[in-house]
């Protein structure tokens, strides 16, 4: 009766310290995702800013540039909540 007590206690810890490890994967990957996005944003800004003083590349560049800027935003968002589901169906399957 009491091993199976110890090995029950054994458990729970091994589930508190893998909550834990996802915890911190997932800060981390926050983090480092939140960062990736300013400096996302930071290099769009400077290349907006650079298209619209170069008034040759104005018309077109601006189009092209816009393009490229929203589908890098689509792309950054799926994959954020591709992560973000994976991270929930580790979380739910460490519950059960």
């Amino acid at each position: 009766m009491e091993e199976k007590k110890q090995m029950e206690e054994k458990k729970m810890m091994g589930q508190e310290m893998l909550n834990e490890v996802i915890k911190y994967v997932k800060a981390t990957y926050e983090t480092m995702t939140d960062n990736l996005i300013k400096v996302q944003e930071q290099g769009e800004k400077i290349l907006k800013e650079s298209v619209q003083k170069t008034k040759d590349l104005q018309v077109d560049g601006e189009k092209v540039l816009n393009e490229f800027i929203e589908n890098a935003k689509k792309g950054r968002t799926e994959f954020k909540k591709m992560m973000d589901d994976g991270f929930k169906k580790v979380e739910d399957m460490i519950k059960k």
